[in-house]
């Protein structure tokens, strides 16, 4: 009886280090997993802070480039800003001060011939570049071809000019009527520009032999095409209409 109690009492105690050693294992086990999954979680903190850090130089670049951004935009602002020339300055106001309104049907017969020859082509109150070029370099005759290819330029409109013979720019004169564009405002359109004019017209009459000069001022817009051809700066006036 005491063999087999004895030998109750060693299998009990095995029972109860085996259970310790399982206890020992599980709470190792359970040891290490919890470090893993802290060490992971810190981990994704860790990298989720690195991810966010603020680098200076970032806010430089971006800086840097709004600032190209805004420089190209003015850049394209300016290139596109409109500026009238001398040439078509006059020419706006010559038609002006004869048509209160102009449009490619004012280009028709003689009478459209008669007063481009007299306001443009043979004014010596008023030159344009191109005018200027050809009357030097031609010993200041103007023929046919050279009027069609100048009237094209201004209206867009072709039209068959006939002379007895060519123009010659010494027997240019002046009108007792001068005009002048006073100051404008211009619209971009797709196809060219509206200008918003102020034509200022000065009129010289005789009274008791002695010339009495007079202004009038008045509002006129004016709508230019492109025209790559047009020796007016690569525009025509299409279309023009005084408000008085």
């Amino acid at each position: 009886m005491k063999k087999n109690k004895k030998r109750k009492g060693k299998r009990l105690v095995s029972y109860v280090l085996i259970i310790i050693a399982l206890m020992l294992i599980i709470g190792c086990a359970a040891y290490i997993g919890y470090n893993k999954i802290n060490q992971s979680s810190e981990s994704s903190i860790s990298n989720s802070i690195t991810g966010n850090t603020h680098n200076p130089d970032s806010k430089d670049t971006a800086s840097d480039a709004s600032d190209a951004t805004v420089s190209s935009t003015n850049d394209t602002a300016q290139n596109t800003d409109f500026k009238l020339s001398d040439d078509l300055a006059g020419a706006i106001a010559l038609i002006a001060q004869s048509y209160n309104e102009f449009d490619s049907t004012s280009v028709e017969g003689e009478a459209w011939q008669e007063f481009f020859t007299s306001h443009f082509l043979m004014n010596s109150h008023y030159g344009f570049e191109y005018l200027n070029d050809i009357t030097e370099k031609n010993s200041n005759i103007i023929d046919e071809e050279q009027a069609e290819y100048m009237s094209y330029s201004l209206t867009g409109v072709k039209s068959d000019f006939t002379f007895a013979e060519p123009l010659d720019y010494n027997n240019a004169s002046s009108f007792f009527n001068d005009a002048y564009l006073e100051s404008y405002t211009s619209e971009m359109l797709d196809d060219g520009v509206l200008v918003h004019a102020v034509i200022t017209t000065i009129s010289t009459t005789i009274e008791n032999d002695e010339p009495v000069v007079s202004n009038t001022s008045y509002n006129a817009d004016v709508k230019l095409v492109n025209n790559s051809s047009s020796c007016f700066d690569g525009y025509s006036i299409s279309s023009l209409k005084c408000i008085q």
